[in-house]
């Protein structure tokens, strides 16, 4: 997107678009404006609309809205959400994107550059773009649920990642890869559930303002988004058995060093007695005076040593 914060494009009809006002006013057809709300002039632009409502300049201006859809028998309001691409941004922010058309004008707005309005555009510049305002509501809706599969898609192949080195990753790598996927897909989650819901009411309540094939078209969509609230879903749920598995590693893993040394220490036991007994400076101990005294008690140690092991093997301990 261009650094300007308004940006009208003139919908030839065909596929393609304008900057450039037409020479006759008559060859206008449909008008698409898309604005930067966060920017004074383009609030300002807004607020000076005469065709929109009060409640839609509120909406269109709104620094926080939820997904929604509120649909008129002479215009339509829709708030979406999109993945935010932007490099100082993380994908789980969503960009909002607000849309209100009539049948002659389209204003949509954005508080950051938006890859789905940004494909839209470079349709239109191609000349393969929509041609009627049902075209572009479509367009947008289509571009936003291809983005987020893209997004879910690759979400999807890092937990496969995670999954297949689970036996390697330490701690300090496994925690904070593991916490960023739980909150990206709680967050995207949180904003494509009301999506879905609202272009399901896009869908479900009927006007003249649409066309059949407009609602055959936006079906599709609905059903697109239910596919990925179920495949966050499922991702999350293998987020938590993941987080369980690799607990259950590291647990399995100290056990079996805490057994080990619990094996050792039963075999050093007895041998720290004997080595404490004949240690004490006592009168009276024997073989004092014995030359291989000392080889004796090495050779009971040893023998005491391999008597434990062969008792422990028996006894299934290791």
């Amino acid at each position: 997107m261009n650094t300007s914060k308004i940006t009208t494009y003139y919908l030839d009809g065909q596929g393609g678009a304008s900057t450039d006002l037409p020479a006759q006013a008559d060859d206008k057809g449909l008008i698409w404006h898309h604005l930067r709300y966060t920017d004074v002039v383009a609030r300002n632009w807004i607020k000076g609309r005469d065709e929109l409502s009060e409640r839609a300049k509120l909406t269109l201006l709104d620094n926080e809205t939820r997904p929604r859809a509120e649909v008129e028998e002479s215009q339509i309001m829709l708030c979406l959400r999109g993945i935010n691409f932007n490099d100082e941004n993380n994908p789980e922010d969503m960009i909002s994107i607000r849309v209100w058309m009539n049948h002659t004008t389209v204003i949509s707005t954005s508080n950051q550059i938006s890859q789905s309005v940004r494909r839209v555009r470079a349709d239109l510049e191609k000349h393969v773009g929509p041609k009627s305002a049902e075209q572009l509501l479509l367009s947008i809706v289509e571009k936003l649920a291809e983005l987020t599969d893209d997004f879910v898609d690759k979400m999807d192949l890092k937990i496969d990642d995670v999954e297949d080195a689970l036996e390697d990753l330490s701690l300090t790598e496994f925690t904070p890869q593991m916490n960023q996927m739980r909150r990206q897909i709680a967050n995207i989650k949180r904003y494509l559930l009301p999506q879905k819901e609202a272009i399901d009411k896009l869908y479900r309540t009927k006007t003249k303002f649409f066309t059949e094939s407009f609602y055959d078209q936006i079906y599709i969509y609905v059903d697109k988004f239910m596919q990925l609230i179920e495949r966050l879903d499922l991702m999350r749920e293998r987020a938590l058995m993941l987080q369980e598995h690799f607990i259950a590693n590291i647990s399995h893993q100290q056990n079996s060093r805490l057994y080990l040394l619990a094996i050792i220490s039963a075999i050093f036991l007895p041998l720290t007695f004997l080595s404490g007994l004949f240690g004490m400076n006592v009168a009276g101990l024997p073989g004092v005076e014995e030359p291989q005294a000392f080889n004796y008690v090495i050779i009971f140690s040893v023998a005491l040593t391999v008597i434990l092991l062969i008792w422990f093997k028996k006894s299934k301990w290791f």
